[in-house]
């Protein structure tokens, strides 16, 4: 019995870990948001520019968190470029967001993942999405959010996303 219940706390406490913040946000709604949509409006001209990129579409919205407790505001798109060396793309990359303060914290090769406060962001070349192409993606924290914070994110997780650059 005893051992069951201890394996049953390690299980809860790896969960709970793992999954979204299980309190309230406190920052509101409207202004995470906002953080998330000004990182990825600083991040992705960088991108641009380190890349030369001709073409870029980025949207975003309010959806339900992975472990479906919360709520997080995410998104992506695809940045079009020159095909080159992915290599040397991935430095030119890397250098443009960490020379802007962004933080970084790349941990898969062929990605370059950065983050700015709770704002994570990736970038990397997909070949599935056309030549020189280019996946964006980038996510705020998991939040549970009440009263008109709540009622927000209810509001725009039923709008559909919201084109961010392009």
């Amino acid at each position: 019995m005893r051992a069951t219940l201890t394996v049953l706390t390690l299980v809860a406490l790896v969960v709970s870990a793992t999954s979204c913040s299980l309190g309230s946000d406190e920052v509101p709604a409207r202004d995470r948001e906002k953080q998330v949509v000004d990182a990825v409006s600083e991040a992705v001209p960088l991108v641009e520019q380190a890349l030369g990129a001709t073409e870029v579409e980025v949207g975003g919205g309010w959806g339900s968190c992975p472990s479906g407790v919360g709520h997080v505001y995410s998104g992506g798109g695809t940045i079009t470029a020159p095909e080159g060396d992915a290599a040397a793309q991935l430095d030119a990359v890397r250098t443009a967001l960490t020379d802007a303060g962004f933080e970084d914290g790349t941990q898969v090769d062929g990605h370059v993942s950065v983050s700015r406060g709770e704002v994570d962001l990736d970038f990397q070349p997909s070949a599935a999405r056309g030549p020189g192409a280019w996946a964006v993606s980038f996510s705020g924290p998991c939040k549970r959010y009440g009263g008109d914070d709540e009622d927000y994110v209810q509001e725009q997780g039923l709008a559909p996303a919201t084109t961010l650059l392009q």
